[in-house]
């Protein structure tokens, strides 16, 4: 984007953190910018914005019960009410992950914290100085199959799957993942039906991602007995007449759990990682199979310990 339009929803930005006290913009701490937005990029691809904020009852309560469902994310409503709908702004909230990024050298602009003025805040954004040579920073933990992906997969998630797969533990690849049909086989069944309506609304991103999971793995050979779906297996009609198995196919997104993924595919035939679902939007997921080293992680010697 153009930096002038950039520079724009950062001052908005500024506006709301200025004009409201309430929940949850009263919970924000310390604003900082950093990326090639801080370092004066004249077209940044977005705005990275790391956040500090205090974790009252209430955004603990939410925190946990995303963990619990596995459903939304719990600081979507922080992320509204710092950038409203607009999609420039790319936030970091965890703390830990800040943290990283600074011990790796990315450096942190301080550009608000509580107590200050919009003119101080203003000042700081203002005072950033173009530089026509600050393109987008090299990558770190990056490889081919993270492309166009990267800023919804975390830097430690991307760090330990890289290191998996150089391991030979996994391999990784990106895939497109069509919309499974509205009259989809994969719900024929009664029980199918009621399972995926009890977990999710007819309009919710999780169960439109859940269903383009499905179509892709069964597409792949994938038996619906066999998978794990969001942490839970499918009441199919072989599961239902009392046929066990262990699961041999995962569908994950958010990356819950994703610290199993060496150990789980060792076992079986692959993960997919279904990457930031939403409404509309193309979905993309990571595959994710077993490497020539897998065994290795079977028994305990990479990932999942």
């Amino acid at each position: 984007m153009k930096r002038a339009r950039a520079v724009h929803l950062v001052e908005q930005m500024l506006h709301r953190l200025d004009g409201d006290s309430g929940w949850p913009l009263g919970l924000v701490q310390q604003v900082w910018l950093f990326g090639s937005f801080a370092r004066g990029a004249t077209e940044p691809h977005d705005v990275d914005v790391a956040v500090r904020f205090d974790r009252d009852e209430r955004m603990k309560q939410a925190v946990i019960q995303s963990l619990i469902s596995g459903r939304g994310n719990p600081y979507a409503p922080l992320r509204r009410a710092l950038a409203g709908t607009s999609r420039g702004l790319q936030f970091q909230f965890e703390d830990q992950d800040r943290e990283q990024l600074q011990a790796e050298g990315v450096a942190m602009l301080p550009l608000w914290r509580r107590g200050d003025t919009f003119q101080q805040g203003l000042a700081v954004l203002h005072g950033i100085a173009e530089d026509p040579t600050a393109g987008r920073a090299e990558r770190d933990d990056m490889i081919d199959a993270f492309a166009d992906l990267d800023r919804y997969i975390p830097r430690t998630v991307r760090a330990e799957l890289i290191a998996w797969q150089q391991q030979g533990s996994i391999t990784i690849s990106q895939v497109s993942l069509p919309d499974a049909p509205e009259d989809t086989a994969l719900l024929a069944d009664p029980e199918m039906r009621w399972a995926v309506g009890r977990r999710w609304k007819s309009d919710s991103p999780l169960r439109r991602a859940a269903l383009a999971g499905l179509a892709y793995l069964h597409d792949l050979g994938a038996e619906l007995d066999d998978i794990d779906l969001s942490g839970e297996r499918l009441p199919t009609p072989g599961r239902m007449a009392g046929h066990r198995s262990e699961a041999l196919w995962w569908i994950n997104w958010k990356w819950h759990g994703y610290s199993c993924i060496p150990r789980c595919v060792a076992g079986g035939n692959a993960w997919l990682e279904v990457i930031q679902p939403t409404r509309t939007r193309p979905l993309s997921g990571l595959v994710v199979r077993p490497g020539p080293n897998a065994t290795a992680s079977r028994d305990g010697g990479i990932g999942g310990q």
